[in-house]
């Protein structure tokens, strides 16, 4: 039942915005199926229903209050302690290779990390490898500049719990 606030910089620069439209393309093309076959030739069902996630480096980009929560039913009091951690955002840069600079689970110095998406649509946030690796953080759901996400990782999910990042409004 706790909630945990975080804060932290991370810096990247500005190049590579347009990579981020291309994971959202092959998401969408690898959650594609029908009776009549796939774009790529395969009548063979998705391993499952878990819908695609829409997000871009552009959305990743910028300040985010950040909190976590361990139950569903504490995440609307998560959101709200999120928004408050805008005072001392969460921030996420461009990377110089089309990614965006985080931090993984218990490491000090940020990382490029990449948008990932698996054969079933999922979506992760990692290094570069195959989606679903250890260090990768499933994206859960984007909407409404609220984005949650959980580690692969089990010792990572047991200790940070799911990850909940509300976009923090532009300075006045």
């Amino acid at each position: 039942m706790s909630i945990l606030a975080f804060g932290s910089r991370a810096l990247g620069s500005t190049r590579g915005a347009g990579v981020g439209a291309l994971v959202v393309l092959a998401g969408a093309l690898a959650g594609c199926n029908s009776n009549s076959g796939s774009l790529f030739g395969s009548s063979a069902p998705t391993a499952s229903a878990t819908p695609t996630v829409a997000v871009t480096v552009t959305d990743l980009a910028g300040n985010w209050g950040l909190a976590s929560y361990r139950n569903e039913a504490d995440k609307p009091r998560t959101e709200a302690e999120a928004k408050v951690a805008c005072g001392n955002p969460y921030q996420i840069g461009k990377g110089s290779n089309g990614g965006v600079v985080m931090h993984l689970a218990d490491q000090t110095q940020p990382t490029e990390v990449f948008l990932k998406v698996a054969s079933d649509g999922r979506v992760f946030l990692g290094p570069r490898g195959a989606p679903g690796s250890k260090q990768d953080r499933l994206i859960l759901s984007y909407a409404n500049n609220v984005l949650v996400t959980e580690w692969m990782d089990a010792g990572a999910r047991e200790r940070y719990g799911t990850m909940l990042f509300v976009r923090c409004s532009a300075p006045a």
